[in-house]
């Protein structure tokens, strides 16, 4: 009964991907259109809103990943009582970084892209998301390289984790930034 109801959760989730990055496909697309004239460019705002908060939201989730399995080993260890529902948060959370992962560059990349189409009158903020960007655009190849399950040598998976903290702190340095 809970491999099945875990089972329906990944599906949803694995749904809720493809939902993302078809409205990042339409953000981008109709931007371009608002660009050229052919449709007014404040619809896409809200739209670019959203995938904000998506960025956001499941790129925590993806490097809180290696905070819990930091935090799970130490109580492992320390032998804490009672800790099980931390391995239960970390098992969430690792079978599903590769689709938050996911979200991530789909929503970060349409975000990135909607903002290289209206750029606005203050860059200061723009400058800080091309860096959380050109980040994030390293730790997806990265993270492809490890998905591929083929033997990969420990130092890209050092690096993938590296760059996931640079993304985060990149990310919050670029929400800083704006307000």
């Amino acid at each position: 009964m809970h491999k099945n109801m875990a089972k329906n959760h990944l599906r949803y989730l694995k749904g809720f991907r493809w939902v993302v990055v078809i409205l990042s496909v339409v953000l981008v697309l109709g931007g371009t259109l608002s660009l050229v004239g052919l449709l007014p460019a404040s619809i896409w705002r809200g739209l670019d809103l959203f995938l904000t908060k998506m960025t956001e939201i499941f790129g925590f989730a993806a490097v809180f990943l290696i905070l819990f399995r930091m935090i799970w080993m130490l109580m492992k260890k320390s032998k804490v009582p009672n800790v099980g529902w931390l391995f239960s948060i970390w098992q969430f959370l690792k079978k599903r970084h590769v689709l938050f992962g996911w979200i991530v560059a789909a929503a970060g990349t349409a975000h990135s892209l909607y903002f290289l189409i209206f750029i606005p009158n203050d860059m200061d903020g723009v400058y800080s998301g091309l860096i959380a960007f050109a980040v994030m655009i390293a730790m997806v190849i990265f993270g492809y390289k490890l998905n591929l399950k083929e033997r990969t040598h420990r130092s890209v998976r050092v690096l993938h984790t590296f760059l996931g903290i640079a993304f985060i702190i990149g990310l919050l340095y670029h929400m800083a930034d704006l307000h």
